[in-house]
């Protein structure tokens, strides 16, 4: 356990890092929480008269938050919106050892910032919503003493609760679309190569996920999509630069970290609304581990939506539903 004057001097640096830009209205408000080396921004846009935040997890890791807005915008009409770009990824900057790259210390981070908008906005309800990496990240913040009882809400979006049961069900999928497709070498590779509890450790799992990609698991892509691409250069904070410097950050986490990861046994734990958002067609993380994430949560009711048009980003294919059903779970 860490001494008393540790939290102390945190809790001083979150409080000196909330400031705002610009703008005088609550709408356009940006916070930064300057945690472990880490500088990391939150936009806050949107209606924070309806006392209602949702606080977007983004994927990757190592992807960018504000990036999404392009997609999430309408979001902002009813409900406030909170984009975090976490350490190491998007917009975020500081002296950050690669070695906090793990998921503890992910959702530490996650915890100051909901302590952060807590603070900034007492009589607000936050509710999460996460994708993809954001899915493991908001397990583990949930899953961890008593912070569930700090949010209202969670929606998970196409994301895991353990890298065994994500490969298990990723293998699966290839293995049905290999022989849909008559594509007798991928499928040769899936059969050759099963996932064991025993074998985790050290199993190419990359090599598994490039074969998903080529069996077309994931072939909706952001960057052909002019619109986005038009608002990420010039109405994005984020930089290429610094986007597409993150990922080699991240070598050891594919390497080891990622394969420690498992909360099954205490996805019971979690009481909280849930709400399970999946792309139908995804091969990134089939379907049919939100179907076993549905089963581990006892203590709640999940509901399950199912968007039959997309992949693994269902706000990018289906964006108007969902931005609807985003707005049905919060209200």
């Amino acid at each position: 356990m860490k001494p008393l004057y540790s939290y102390l001097l945190v809790f001083v640096l979150l409080s000196l890092s909330a400031c705002e830009k610009g703008g005088e209205a609550d709408t356009e408000r940006t916070l930064y929480l300057r945690h472990k080396g880490a500088d990391m921004p939150i936009w806050v846009r949107g209606n924070l008269a309806s006392d209602k935040l949702v606080l977007f997890l983004h994927g990757g890791p190592g992807d960018c938050a504000m990036c999404y807005r392009h997609y999430l915008k309408d979001l902002e009409k009813d409900v406030a919106v909170a984009y975090w770009d976490q350490r190491i990824a998007g917009s975020s900057s500081g002296k950050v050892d690669v070695k906090t790259l793990n998921y503890e210390q992910f959702g530490e981070d996650a915890y100051y910032v909901v302590k952060l908008l807590k603070e900034q906005y007492p009589h607000t309800r936050i509710y999460l919503l996460a994708h993809s990496f954001g899915v493991e990240l908001a397990w583990q913040f949930l899953t961890t003493r008593d912070n569930q009882k700090m949010v209202s809400g969670l929606m998970a979006v196409n994301g895991t609760f353990s890298t065994y049961r994500w490969l298990v069900q990723m293998r699966a999928w290839i293995l049905r679309e290999a022989r849909l497709q008559n594509n007798a070498e991928i499928q040769k590779y899936a059969e050759e190569n099963p996932v064991t509890r025993e074998n985790l450790g050290t199993y190419k799992w990359p090599e598994l996920y490039k074969r998903m990609l080529d069996l077309g698991g994931n072939p909706v892509s952001i960057y052909d999509d002019k619109s986005f691409v038009l608002n990420y250069l010039f109405a994005s904070p984020n930089t290429a630069l610094a986007q597409f410097s993150h990922p080699k950050a991240y070598t050891d986490y594919g390497d080891h970290e990622i394969r420690t990861y498992e909360k099954s046994a205490l996805l019971k734990t979690v009481q909280i609304p849930v709400t399970l958002f999946w792309g139908k067609k995804d091969g990134v993380v089939p379907v049919e581990i939100g179907y076993e994430t549905r089963d581990l949560l006892t203590q709640t009711t999940p509901a399950f939506v199912l968007f039959e048009q997309s992949y693994h980003e269902p706000f990018i294919s289906e964006t108007d539903r969902f931005v609807a059903e985003v707005l049905k779970f919060v209200k």
